[in-house]
């Protein structure tokens, strides 16, 4: 009974030279430039300001957070921030949690992206 050999070289399908060309070698330095035009734009100035302004009411108590729920609280008015336990760890003296950091973070970024929209339909900016 004959044994196959499957590791002999006769065995293995050849390519063209052709097909069988090699990933273009790094002969040369790359050279990459850096554009800064955005840093200190209009557009930039906005998202700073309004992921700035989320996040400074959220953390000193402006608005709802994990640790600071909302609702109605009897003779106080309709929306009142009450202190609560959340469960989640912080070593911040506020309470502000990761998960705060994320969500005022990402309601900066929806103002900020719908003040640039709006002014650049109004032709105010670029």
């Amino acid at each position: 009974m004959a044994v196959a050999q499957l590791s002999s070289r006769a065995h293995v399908a050849r390519l063209p030279r052709t097909a069988r060309s090699s990933a273009p070698r790094a002969s040369r330095a790359v050279r990459c430039n850096a554009v800064a035009g955005f840093i200190g734009s209009s557009e930039n100035v906005i998202m700073v300001a309004s992921v700035t302004a989320f996040m400074v009411a959220g953390r000193f108590g402006l608005a709802p957070a994990t640790n600071r729920k909302s609702g109605p609280v009897e003779g106080k008015g309709a929306l009142t921030l009450t202190d609560r336990d959340p469960g989640l760890v912080s070593k911040d003296p506020a309470g502000f949690t990761g998960a705060d950091v994320l969500a005022f973070g990402a309601l900066g970024h929806v103002v900020g992206a719908g003040i640039i929209l709006g002014l650049q339909n109004a032709g105010t900016i670029n």
